[in-house]
């Protein structure tokens, strides 16, 4: 449906309110008509779905109190202003895949994770559950632009400033542990593992191993003249001896040197290690605290986030300036 006939259905209608923010909510519809009926329930249900009816409801509060008439240009621009708001947030997501097809073959469950904004309540250990599913698949400017546009409009809600504090925080937690712990197809290690020094057992065993076979290439050249009568024993003797023992004098000065190395290096790598452990136990502790459907105290919120971004955490900008703009309107619980 155009935007021209999509409004003047809403004109035509000359209806209520709740009929306006009926034909918004059907238009805001994702999954065709022959996904199943627990997949379509399933959407209604959804974090998406959800943040969408409440902006559209907090718009048609706002036409009421200001007595619009249903349809009315003033009042289709309110409601244009609470959907906007909220599917900049949803479009902002990876979402539903872009074939109808392949919606129509979603899964109830699959449907509540692709429409989801935040990280599972259920979830009580965030470094498990990230290293399972990954990103949440959301960049944090796109979000932070989205929390720009609810700041700057007219409906606001503790409900919203919960999902959009949760949203900002669990985005910026989300992409720190995965990025700790995402292994890289390359060298096969994330970089919490790269912190690991190596083993300096398991390098002297595979020096030894080499050096081994060094001497058995030596023995080899010492021997040739046996298969070979032409080459002259002596000197491939020498030259035996001389590949085995400097080859092997190599070896060991470079063993030495790599084993130094990696006890100067091991008090360096366990403090990194550490510093990413204790961060990732923090924001896990963060997460843990803010992850209910609330109440938070805004004040206590916002020492939570001081205190990690002190200790080294790079929030979206679109946090302080939720967080800013909850205090300018007073709100003392979200």
């Amino acid at each position: 449906m155009s935007l021209e006939s999509f409004r003047g259905s809403l004109a035509r209608s000359h209806s209520t309110h709740e009929k306006s923010v009926e034909i918004y909510l059907e238009n805001s519809i994702m999954l065709p008509q022959d996904a199943s009926e627990e997949a379509r329930k399933a959407e209604v249900r959804s974090e998406s779905y959800q943040l969408i009816k409440h902006m559209l409801e907090l718009a048609q509060q706002h036409c009421e109190e200001q007595n619009m008439e249903p349809g009315s240009n003033e009042a289709l621009a309110a409601f244009d202003e609470g959907h906007d708001t909220a599917t900049s947030v949803v479009h902002a997501y990876q979402g539903l895949p872009f074939s109808m097809e392949d919606r129509t073959a979603l899964t109830p469950e699959q449907v509540t994770e692709k429409m989801a904004l935040l990280v599972p309540p259920h979830v009580t250990n965030l470094p498990a559950h990230v290293k399972k599913t990954g990103k949440l698949g959301v960049l944090q400017d796109d979000l932070s632009y989205a929390a720009g546009n609810y700041v700057m409009g007219r409906f606001k809600s503790s409900w919203v400033d919960r999902v959009f504090a949760q949203a900002l925080t669990q985005v910026e937690l989300v992409a720190y542990v995965d990025e700790m712990l995402w292994k890289n197809p390359l060298i096969g290690m994330s970089k919490l593992e790269e912190t690991y020094s190596p083993s300096v057992m398991k390098m002297v065993w595979n020096v030894s191993k080499v050096i081994f076979g060094l001497l058995l290439v030596s023995f080899g050249i010492a021997a040739l003249p046996m298969v070979f009568p032409a080459l002259p024993a002596d000197g491939m003797l020498l030259g035996g001896l001389a590949v085995g023992a400097l080859g092997s004098i190599i070896l060991l000065a470079l063993l030495v040197l790599a084993i130094v190395g990696i006890l100067r290096e091991k008090p360096a790598s366990k403090r990194r290690r550490q510093s990413i452990l204790d961060m990732i136990d923090r924001m896990n502790g963060f997460f843990l605290e803010f992850k209910s459907s609330g109440p938070f105290s805004t004040a206590h919120f916002r020492k939570r986030v001081d205190d990690l971004a002190e200790a080294g955490v790079v929030w979206p900008s679109g946090l302080y300036v939720l967080l800013d703009d909850m205090e300018a309107r007073g709100v003392r619980v979200f």
